[in-house]
């Protein structure tokens, strides 16, 4: 059977459970007694190895037999569970990571499965003997019914019969993971066809006897849960049996009578149930990103026809063009919501990375993560996993003390680390924090002064919001030595460069002694963004509308030399002014291009300051579809990217997070210090 067309959707899928097994067995260490947690594993796990058997990727799936085999162990104990058998099971989870890498990359299964294999029956063998003989508890007529020891209170045989979809493109492993979903209800005690035959099943029906004392629509829930199932009918055991013998005797089905329904109406209406569609569905990334694409260049359309139509003065136009506006207005929303997915996606890979950072470094540490059902674009999403990395990997490192130091210090053994994510004015704000050390200015002047970035002058006046600034130098880190978590200097650096590809900012603030807090402000989406356009020596430019704290004229404020640099003296304080045509690498010096006198000031948000740019001329509110520049284009300007005005007209965007390396040093005062 050739595969290749299913390839997609068994990797997406494959990664979906991967995820979900490292997020669960971390779980499962914590609360070893809890029975919805080894549930999930155990359905995880099944539909992995059904999937992976299915597409003939024998080693996947002969390792995940096998770490069912440990799964099942972990089912029978409700005590802590051996640190060493769930680092086995997670460098198990590594290695099929890495096997779905590979196939993904070459389409060829390239994972070792014999030595974890070996390790995972050697947990198997130290088995209590008790337990293994308590479980093989069900024998089989050879007539085909099903012989069990005497039932408990509230127990009852019960068969399900499944009809899969017409269209059910992998059928193997939606009888898999029917057969795992029935397991979370009861015990199953045989299926037609039996598990071992599923691996080139390619039928459509299946049929399941199992031990449950759930009810049967529960049980009919259950089945429909799973994708690609059709049709489902439950009923006890004994009563399909004895329908099966009637038809055999019959050869023929009865009709139903006019004394009541035939017994099949209940499984009937099932089905009927059954065949509801699937409240998801699988889009290829690129047809999203192919939608908002066209969604942009309806945007701008949309705003061309609104300014002919301004100037047309056709009677009844201007209402066609509000409905016109209304209702593209609702389906860009729509558009935009199709994008926007949780980022939980991000948030689940951190109780594993936790777990074993904390370990490594001997540290006791209480995850904590917030608001992971907080949704923004799918390509933020996929760019944001690297910088919270860095983050949760330096307040793991360099933030939490040991237990010792901090019960010295008078806190609590365990730290704590929390994640969360949230809305706040039109952006994403994801912190990172922590109740360690906090960040000490004393020996972070003196790492600076020894690799010669600041000089001893500087490293006196240093406080907590310079010792933050030198955090993010390319090349500095307060780590003694180079280790394999830190010491090489390119974390932070790194978190600040990818947040501002993204158009976004970090900021940074620490107490010494209680914590530090690290904030991620990100735009909700890449591709469509509303800017405040403004004129700079002739020229237009777009600024987030998301860092415009207000706009002023500037000839109704006072603005003074100070050190020898221009502040606009407001409510008690100074703010940097810099022109607007210097920031955005307009020529300045081209004589053939006279300069405009710059006559308003638009007050930004850089890095958690205010910045005030001085330009020419203020246009308006637009929105804008984002494009991104080459770096040889904006390459010393602060601009990140473009955009096309409904005139034909190409519009830059500017980099607010890049004006703090334009702003000007007064020759007296610290280069890290802020001006007075």
């Amino acid at each position: 059977m050739d595969t290749s067309e299913y390839m997609p959707m068994f990797l997406a899928e494959c990664r979906e459970h991967l995820q979900e097994l490292n997020l669960t067995v971390v779980r499962l260490e914590e609360s070893p007694d809890d029975r919805a947690t080894l549930d999930e594993i155990f359905r995880a796990a099944h539909s992995l190895k059904g999937m992976s058997a299915t597409m003939g990727f024998d080693g996947i799936a002969r390792l995940t037999h096998q770490m069912e085999d440990v799964f099942e162990l972990l089912r029978q104990r409700t005590t802590a569970i051996p640190v060493a058998v769930v680092d086995v099971v997670l460098e198990c989870l590594d290695a099929l990571g890495a096997a779905i890498d590979t196939i993904d990359a070459d389409g060829v299964e390239t994972i070792e499965p014999d030595p974890l294999i070996e390790r995972l029956q050697t947990l198997v063998r130290a088995q209590d003997h008790a337990d293994a003989e308590a479980a093989d508890t069900v024998e089989h007529h050879p007539g085909g019914v099903v012989l069990l020891p005497e039932l408990e209170d509230g127990e009852r045989l019960v068969e399900v019969d499944v009809t899969l979809a017409e269209d059910v493109m992998m059928p193997a492993v939606r009888a898999y993971m029917v057969l795992a979903a029935l397991r979370e209800h009861g015990t199953v005690v045989a299926s037609v066809p039996a598990e071992e035959e599923l691996d080139g099943f390619s039928g459509k029906n299946l049929t399941v006897t199992l031990v449950a004392s759930t009810e049967d629509h529960e049980l009919g829930e259950a089945v429909r849960a799973v994708d690609d199932v059709g049709a489902v009918t439950v009923m006890d055991a004994a009563q399909a049996q004895a329908a099966r013998e009637a038809e055999s005797a019959a050869k023929v089905t009865p009709l139903p009578t006019a004394a009541g329904p035939a017994p099949a109406t209940a499984g009937a209406n099932a089905a009927a149930a059954g065949g509801k569609a699937a409240s998801t569905v699988r889009v290829d990334a690129e047809r999203l990103d192919q939608l908002m694409h066209y969604m942009g260049e309806l945007v701008v359309q949309r705003t061309l026809v609104e300014s002919l139509a301004a100037q047309a003065g056709v009677p009844g136009l201007a209402q066609a063009v509000q409905e016109l506006t209304r209702s593209s207005h609702a389906l860009q929303s729509m558009v935009m919501q199709i994008r926007m997915i949780p980022v939980e996606a991000v948030f689940l890979r951190f109780p594993r990375l936790v777990r074993d950072v904390s370990s490594k470094l001997g540290k006791q540490v209480d995850l904590q993560i917030i608001g992971q059902d907080t949704e923004l674009d799918r390509t933020v999403v996929d760019a944001l996993g690297d910088p919270l990395v860095h983050l949760v990997r330096n307040s793991l490192d360099h933030g939490l003390e040991s237990p010792a130091d901090r019960v010295a210090a008078g806190k609590e053994a365990t730290g704590t680390l929390q994640i969360a994510a949230r809305h706040g004015g039109g952006s994403i704000i994801i912190s990172v924090r922590d109740d360690g050390r906090g960040v000490d200015p004393v020996r972070v002047a003196e790492r600076a002064l020894s690799r010669g970035l600041i000089t001893a002058e500087q490293a006196a006046l240093l406080d907590v919001e310079g010792a933050v600034e030198l955090l993010f130098a390319p090349g500095f880190s307060t780590a003694e030595t180079v280790g394999d978590l830190s010491g090489r200097g390119v974390g932070m650096d790194a978190v600040r460069t990818k947040i501002r590809a993204l158009g976004g900012e970090v900021l940074v603030t620490s107490t010494p002694g209680e914590g530090t807090v690290a904030e991620i402000r990100l735009p909700l989406t890449l591709a469509i963004m509303s800017a405040l356009l403004v004129e700079a020596d002739g020229d237009p430019y777009g600024i987030a509308l998301n860092r415009v704290q207000r706009t002023m004229r500037i000839s109704d404020q006072t603005i003074r030399s100070v050190a020898g640099a221009p502040m606009l003296m407001l409510d008690d304080e100074a703010i940097p002014v810099l022109p607007a045509a210097d920031a955005f690498g307009h020529p300045v010096d081209d004589p053939a291009r006279p300069r405009h006198e710059d006559t308003h000031i638009v007050l930004v948000h850089v890095g958690g300051r205010l910045v005030a740019l001085s330009c020419s001329k203020l246009i308006g509110q637009r929105e804008l579809v984002t494009r991104p520049l080459p770096p040889e284009v904006h390459s010393g300007a602060a601009v990140s990217g473009a955009a096309v005005l409904s005139n034909g007209s190409i519009v830059l965007l500017a980099d607010c997070d890049a004006l703090r390396e334009r702003l000007p040093k007064p020759a007296t005062s610290s280069p890290i210090k802020k001006a007075a």
